[in-house]
């Protein structure tokens, strides 16, 4: 029974998350314009430099400890769960 309880709070949370990004999403006004994107195939653009982007060491730290931390979570919970098989 513990393990449900852990997977109910993983699903839960990431319900959450995605509604606060779904609302994030409509209140800036990244739905307005819906008509545009299917005319971008008919539109010849020129070329574009491309862009590079830097990122600093400490981004990559961020996003490797959040990559790990989601990882030991999601085997955490495989343990959890053969445990009471």
């Amino acid at each position: 029974m513990f393990y449900l309880i852990s997977w109910t709070v993983l699903i839960c949370a990431t319900l959450l998350f995605s509604l606060l990004t779904f609302f994030w999403a409509l209140k800036s006004g990244q739905f307005d314009d819906q008509e545009r994107a299917r005319f971008f195939p008919l539109i010849d653009l020129p070329a574009e430099k491309p862009v590079t982007v830097k990122r600093r060491p400490i981004e990559l730290y961020v996003l490797a400890i959040c990559g790990l931390s989601v990882g030991a979570a999601l085997v955490a919970c495989i343990v959890l769960g053969m445990q009471f098989l």
